[in-house]
């Protein structure tokens, strides 16, 4: 994988972090906003509050910031499924249920990265998008696991293209349903249920 873009000047221990996370916060409001493409070094640099002649000072270029961001947020996705509660010997049904709810969680909170992921996966060379979709196969297989004993289709095509179809939705349903007029907890319990309730028809569907 490719090294973290993102380069930070000495300063104190404790002020790293928070100067790494500013800069990323920054950089992808920008490319969610903007578009990848459409954004200069000039423009990058203004944007983060630095001169454009020492941006590289900052980061190591802007395709490879872009690709951190977009492996923080499979990164993110993976810890998810490796949490002690997402591995506890509740039902398949309940660790679905909370892997819904916490998918639904990181894209309030980071919706502008799942954007970025989806829109400008495209920008990435090709070994950068050869190490984003092996992150993506493995959160994919997590689901393939949670979900076969809820009827999966034990074909592998099959049951691939099902958990994509499912997780298109999960990155959608936040815009989808923005207009619906609820308070942000009644927002997120009707997507948790149309998300559920969609899953839920799938494996249905796919058991006749």
């Amino acid at each position: 994988m490719a090294r973290a873009a993102l380069i930070i000047t000495p300063q104190a221990p404790e002020q790293k972090p928070s100067r790494h996370l500013e800069t990323r916060t920054k950089a992808v409001a920008l490319f969610a906003r903007r578009g990848f493409a459409q954004v200069g070094l000039r423009e990058l640099a203004a944007h983060l509050g630095i001169q454009p002649g020492s941006i590289y000072n900052h980061i190591e270029s802007k395709q490879a910031l872009l690709f951190e961001l977009i492996e923080s947020l499979y990164l993110d996705l993976l810890d998810i499924v490796a949490t002690p509660a997402a591995r506890a010997s509740r039902s398949a049904e309940k660790r679905l249920d909370a892997l819904i709810g916490a998918h639904l969680d990181l894209h309030r909170d980071k919706a502008d990265f799942f954007r970025v992921a989806e829109h400008e996966f495209h920008c990435l060379d090709d070994s950068q998008q050869t190490a984003v979709l092996e992150l993506r196969r493995r959160y994919e297989s997590h689901l393939v696991k949670l979900l076969t004993p809820l009827g999966l289709s034990l074909d592998e095509s099959l049951a691939r293209t099902t958990v994509r179809t499912f997780l298109c939705l999960l990155n959608n349903l936040p815009a989808w349903t923005d207009d619906a007029g609820l308070a942000p907890q009644g927002h997120r319990l009707l997507m948790q249920g149309i998300a559920l309730g969609a899953v839920k028809g799938a494996l249905a569907s796919a058991t006749r």
